[in-house]
């Protein structure tokens, strides 16, 4: 120990004894050699305990078969004196608390009762022997060849206090001698720790410490005795070519630091020449910047007069679109879901008194949807007015026919050098409440009916498209007339609504899923369906983008 610490003073090495590695070693030992002496010492003490109790139990029995005929005996002559003689002899046991004997008409032959002494602790503690303290004992007597009889019984009680007063006591025997056990061998452990580990590592430590980072090459090696073959020998023979190879580097640098100096020059000229190129350079990125960022804000203008644009023609698109009360008390309810993919879109509808008769409500679906499919739309809604006035009187199917005539008229299809192949899918109902009966005509778009029990069917309307120069016109479309009970409900939809991708696996969700929803759905009224549906094709879709314009009316005739 004086030798360590001298090399540690002349080192500069001062390192608190309670900080070091001897003792925190003593400790760390301490503390496993308790810790598993507290771990074995909890399971002997257990098996102790069930020892202990397995013991008593058995010797109970053995006192019980000793002297089970003697209380036979006594209890059969009635002999009390007998009797007190055996229940003395059961004392003899320091641990035995209470002994009865008694007769089988419930009298009292010989009984003794005694409180041992036991300790506070040994009190508290009973509990742990107190389910094996007690025993009754059915005592027969009988003669030879006879069946025995019953003649009492036996009862004796242990001291669960002493019983546990004992089991303490040894158990601070156990404890001790283990305390005594762990704090000799952290104390030997400790010792070798040191011997063969902290002394060496700290002559190692003090002889590093003493090294000049100047010359590291002039490290004085310490001696360690026993330690020449080991890993401390290695370590030390390491150490020196560490610092003799630092030495060398050291020597390099000092070279390098020279050459360094003459290749920083060179560098500085370099860089001035670099700057100025770079400088020309940053010049003319910035008129680069300047440009870009013009062309930025031509672009943003531009951008924001298209959008300003489109803006406007949804207002006049939006004001083409009638009322919802056009039809006036032709009805009892109508809604309408319109929205367009975009600001504007190709989705149309129209809602029409045409006399006191008869109601009229089309949808229409044009090619394209945006701005193209709005321009179709707008040659639509302009063309409505000519087509009723001449075809007021006429059915469904008759004002399709005329919508495809004044399609292809207006965008010239019926030409060889037209350039339009534009068209519509659309659909017709009147309604004439004298007659109670509505009329439909579809081209591509089906009508939704909904009876008064909130059972759908689908009505098709005809494989046909109107307009097209690459299509011919339609062939006849078929007028279907549908008496209307008190309560039916009408949707007509684009395929905006049923074309919705989405749900798992990804698919469209199409019109018998869209029927069978409004089906269980029947018991809202009209403007919660419609914004159910909405709901419903939004959490269908999830992440899946819109793709086409869609518009829903629904109506409930009067």
């Amino acid at each position: 120990m004086s030798q360590e610490s001298s090399s540690s003073s002349s080192s500069g090495i001062e390192i608190p004894f309670w900080r070091g590695l001897t003792f925190r070693q003593a400790g760390i030992t301490l503390m496993v050699v308790l810790l598993l002496g507290l771990v074995v010492g909890a399971l002997e003490l257990f098996l102790d305990w069930r020892g202990m109790r397995a013991d008593v139990e058995r010797d109970l029995r053995a006192t019980l078969t000793l002297v089970e005929g003697s209380a036979s005996e006594a209890l059969y002559q009635l002999h009390p004196e007998l009797g007190r003689q055996l229940v003395d002899g059961l004392f003899a046991s320091t641990s035995v608390r209470r002994a009865e004997l008694r007769d089988n008409f419930g009298r009292v032959l010989a009984e003794r009762v005694r409180e041992p002494a036991a300790s506070e602790l040994a009190l508290a503690w009973s509990w742990l022997f107190a389910d094996v303290t007690q025993i009754h004992l059915v005592l027969d007597y009988g003669f030879a060849g006879a069946r025995p009889e019953p003649v009492g019984t036996l009862e004796i009680e242990l001291s669960a206090a002493v019983l546990t007063q004992r089991f303490l006591d040894q158990a601070v025997r156990d404890a001790l001698f283990g305390l005594a056990r762990a704090l000799v061998i952290s104390a030997l452990v400790a010792l070798l720790f040191y011997l063969m580990i902290t002394r060496p590592l700290v002559r190692l430590a003090g002889a590093i410490a003493a090294v000049d980072p100047a010359r590291p090459g002039g490290w004085s090696p310490p001696r360690l005795r026993h330690h020449r073959g080991d890993e401390f020998g290695l370590l030390r023979a390491r150490l020196g070519h560490l610092f003799a190879a630092s030495q060398r580097g050291l020597d390099q640098r000092d070279r390098a630091q020279t050459e360094l100096t003459a290749l920083t020059h060179e560098l500085e000229q370099r860089v001035q020449a670099r700057t100025a190129e770079l400088e020309r350079q940053r010049d003319a990125l910035e008129q680069a910047f300047g440009e870009l960022d013009r062309a930025h804000r031509e672009l943003a203008k531009a951008n924001r007069m298209v959008v300003e644009s489109i803006q406007y023609a949804r207002r006049i698109q939006t004001a083409m679109l009638p009322d919802k009360g056009a039809l006036g008390d032709g009805v009892r309810e109508i809604q309408v879901c319109w929205e367009p993919l975009h600001l504007v879109g190709g989705d149309w509808f129209w809602l029409e008194r045409l006399d006191d008769e008869r109601y009229l409500i089309l949808i229409a679906d044009c090619t394209g949807h945006g701005v193209p499919g709005a321009f179709i739309t707008l040659v639509l809604a302009s063309a409505m007015t000519d087509i009723l006035r001449g075809h007021a009187a006429a059915d469904p199917a008759s004002i399709l026919h005329a919508i495809d005539r004044v399609v292809r008229a207006r965008l010239r299809q019926d030409h060889p050098e037209a350039e339009s192949d534009d068209g519509l899918d659309a659909a017709v109902v009147i309604w004439e409440p004298a007659r109670a009966e509505l009329s439909f005509a579809g081209a591509g778009i089906p009508l939704l009916c909904m009876d008064p029990a909130g059972q759908v069917e689908t009505v098709r309307g005809a494989r046909a498209h109107l307009g097209y120069r690459s299509l011919p016109s339609p062939g006849e479309i078929p007028v279907h007339r549908l008496a209307v009970e008190p309560g039916a409900r009408f949707y007509l939809l684009t395929d905006g609504i049923s074309d919705h991708m989405g749900g798992q696996p990804r698919r469209l969700l199409g019109r018998r899923r869209l029927a069978q929803w409004l089906e269980r759905h029947a018991e809202l009224g009209l403007a919660e369906q419609l914004a159910a549906v909405e709901q419903l094709l939004e959490d269908y879709r999830g992440d899946e983008p819109r793709r086409d314009d869609m518009t829903l009316i629904g109506f409930q005739p009067r």
